[in-house]
């Protein structure tokens, strides 16, 4: 599509330029409001993870494992046909007693 063609003030074309001039500036507000949580999904059993990917996969569905912005909780989306549910869980939680319960719920499905 490109940048549409515009007249400026002079009268003589332009390219626009919109919203392109402060995108650094924005991306280093974007990142500084960070804060260091305790969300890791690395303290979890890696073959519930698996899983968890076998489980929604052989439905034919896909499965995110993310965190919050600030790092402090944890959030698994599972995807299937027109159908999107994100579920969260503290920081601190037991993540293998969730992933256990949504490995049950797949299970059923299947």
């Amino acid at each position: 599509m490109g940048n549409p063609m515009r007249e400026g003030k002079d009268g003589a074309k332009k390219r626009g330029a919109r919203g392109s001039v402060k995108n650094n500036a924005r991306l280093d507000d974007f990142k500084g409001g960070r804060k260091k949580g305790s969300a890791d999904w690395g303290g979890c059993d890696e073959r519930r993870i698996q899983a968890v990917i076998r489980g929604i996969t052989s439905l034919g569905g896909a499965v995110t494992f993310g965190l919050s912005r600030d790092e402090g909780a944890h959030s698994l989306t599972l995807l299937l046909d027109e159908d999107r549910t994100t579920m969260w869980y503290n920081g601190d939680a037991d993540l293998n007693t969730c992933l256990d319960e949504v490995i049950a719920r797949l299970d059923v499905l299947d």
